[in-house]
């Protein structure tokens, strides 16, 4: 089983390090998903990520694949050929629905209007200093550094724009919710509703940084439960 892993587009792929080497240690053979957000002037940034996503499941091709989505990647697994994967896996990530943004799948309206107040108008982006506090939840300073180090530009359109799901969605082979804070308690409820297997575990946003091992022995339990 090959667990492919897929990062927030408002971060980098630097966001799997530590949890590929502990899935690895595991017996288990994992890659990333390397996404930025330079998608074409006028074209809409999901498809350009789903674009990323399929070039890098051309290697797999003969490989049982496991989709990971971390926070909000958890959109484009509904946007993916669901009878690729073998499973689902959900790490503390928007659950999506048909035709929403992510601003619409927020649980706190106040937080929406926030974030589109500091949208610098010239440029249509977020501030920089809004995301680098993404990094004071991660507890090692090398780790940390390296993450806001990393931290890319992010267009509000992100997070603004509808984006539509596969025909055959919530089908899933296998599907794992997994809900580390209270942010998601929507999403772990959609997934549910869905269907998918969910789990609550009290933790950081940035768990597979903070806590590895720990997130990789779950993965690793899911996939061998489901082999």
């Amino acid at each position: 089983m090959h667990f492919l892993l897929i990062h927030s587009p408002i971060v980098t792929k630097d966001t799997w390090l530590a949890l590929v080497m502990s899935l690895e240690a595991t017996g288990f053979q994992a890659s990333t998903v390397e996404l930025d957000n330079n998608a074409a002037q006028d074209s809409r940034l999901f498809e350009h990520h789903i674009a990323q996503i399929e070039s890098a499941l051309i290697p797999l091709t003969k490989e049982m694949v496991i989709a990971v989505a971390h926070s909000g990647a958890g959109n484009l697994l509904a946007l993916l050929d669901p009878d690729r994967f073998e499973g689902h896996v959900f790490l503390d990530a928007i659950f999506p629905i048909e035709k929403a943004t992510r601003f619409d799948l927020f649980d706190d309206p106040a937080a929406v209007k926030s974030w589109q107040e500091m949208v610098d108008q010239h440029t249509g982006m977020l501030p920089r200093s809004m995301l680098v506090r993404l990094g004071e939840q991660i507890v090692d300073d090398e780790i940390r550094n390296s993450f806001v180090a990393g931290i890319v530009d992010v267009p509000v359109a992100l997070y603004a724009e509808p984006m539509p799901v596969h025909s055959s969605w919530p089908r899933s082979k296998r599907g794992l919710y997994v809900q580390w804070t209270d942010s998601y308690s929507a999403d772990a409820a959609r997934a549910d509703k869905a269907g998918f297997e969910v789990r609550r575990d009290t933790a950081s946003h940035f768990k597979m940084l903070n806590q590895p091992d720990e997130v990789a022995h779950e993965l690793a339990c899911f996939a061998r439960a489901n082999e």
